[in-house]
Protein backbone atom coordinates (compact mmCIF):
# COMPACT_ATOMS: atom_id res chain seq x y z
CA UNK A 1 0.00 0.00 0.00
CA UNK A 2 1.35 3.32 -0.92
CA UNK A 3 0.37 6.78 0.30
CA UNK A 4 0.74 9.72 -1.37
CA UNK A 5 1.52 13.30 1.00
CA UNK A 6 0.42 16.51 -0.02
CA UNK A 7 3.87 17.54 -0.78
CA UNK A 8 3.83 14.39 -3.81
CA UNK A 9 6.07 11.87 -1.39
CA UNK A 10 4.94 8.48 -2.07
CA UNK A 11 5.51 6.69 0.87
CA UNK A 12 5.00 3.00 1.03
CA UNK A 13 3.92 0.68 3.58
CA UNK A 14 6.23 -2.01 5.34
CA UNK A 15 4.57 -4.29 8.18
CA UNK A 16 7.92 -6.26 8.00
CA UNK A 17 9.33 -3.13 10.06
CA UNK A 18 7.20 -3.64 12.82
CA UNK A 19 7.55 -6.78 15.18
CA UNK A 20 4.62 -7.84 16.86
CA UNK A 21 5.19 -6.76 20.18
CA UNK A 22 5.93 -3.44 18.68
CA UNK A 23 2.56 -3.82 17.12
CA UNK A 24 0.47 -4.83 20.22
CA UNK A 25 2.31 -1.76 22.01
CA UNK A 26 0.07 0.58 19.82
CA UNK A 27 -2.85 -0.54 21.28
CA UNK A 28 -1.35 0.41 25.18
CA UNK A 29 -2.94 2.94 26.58
CA UNK A 30 0.09 3.71 28.32
CA UNK A 31 2.13 4.50 25.11
CA UNK A 32 3.24 7.75 24.51
CA UNK A 33 2.49 9.25 20.98
CA UNK A 34 6.38 9.93 20.30
CA UNK A 35 6.57 6.35 21.22
CA UNK A 36 3.65 5.09 18.73
CA UNK A 37 5.42 7.67 16.37
CA UNK A 38 8.70 5.87 16.68
CA UNK A 39 7.05 2.28 16.05
CA UNK A 40 5.07 3.51 12.59
CA UNK A 41 8.11 5.76 11.29
CA UNK A 42 10.11 2.94 10.04
CA UNK A 43 7.13 0.93 8.62
CA UNK A 44 7.40 3.99 6.30
CA UNK A 45 10.96 4.66 5.87
CA UNK A 46 11.02 7.80 7.60
CA UNK A 47 12.48 8.64 11.60
CA UNK A 48 9.69 9.07 14.15
CA UNK A 49 11.00 12.77 14.05
CA UNK A 50 10.08 13.16 10.09
CA UNK A 51 7.19 11.21 10.78
CA UNK A 52 5.89 13.61 13.57
CA UNK A 53 6.70 16.21 11.31
CA UNK A 54 4.04 15.28 8.93
CA UNK A 55 1.16 17.67 8.90
CA UNK A 56 -1.61 16.55 10.15
CA UNK A 57 -4.06 15.44 7.12
CA UNK A 58 -0.67 13.28 5.82
CA UNK A 59 -0.55 11.86 9.22
CA UNK A 60 -4.18 10.58 9.60
CA UNK A 61 -3.33 9.31 5.99
CA UNK A 62 -0.12 7.12 6.68
CA UNK A 63 -1.66 5.85 9.92
CA UNK A 64 -4.85 4.59 8.19
CA UNK A 65 -2.76 3.12 5.46
CA UNK A 66 -0.91 1.36 8.03
CA UNK A 67 -4.15 0.04 9.70
CA UNK A 68 -5.81 -0.91 6.57
CA UNK A 69 -2.03 -3.02 5.14
CA UNK A 70 -2.01 -4.13 9.33
CA UNK A 71 -5.95 -5.89 8.90
CA UNK A 72 -4.92 -7.67 5.97
CA UNK A 73 -0.96 -8.36 5.84
CA UNK A 74 -0.87 -11.01 3.94
CA UNK A 75 -2.58 -9.70 0.92
CA UNK A 76 0.02 -8.83 -2.34
CA UNK A 77 1.34 -5.06 -1.75
CA UNK A 78 1.91 -4.81 -5.57
CA UNK A 79 -2.16 -5.51 -5.90
CA UNK A 80 -4.94 -2.99 -5.19
CA UNK A 81 -7.79 -5.49 -4.74
CA UNK A 82 -5.49 -8.04 -2.76
CA UNK A 83 -7.24 -10.49 -0.89
CA UNK A 84 -6.22 -13.78 1.23
CA UNK A 85 -9.64 -15.54 0.67
CA UNK A 86 -10.77 -17.81 -1.09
Amino acid sequence: MVVTLSDGRELAVDLTKISIAQYRRLFKTETAPEEEDALLAPCFGLTAEEFGALPYPDYKRATAAFFEAARNPLADPNSASASTST
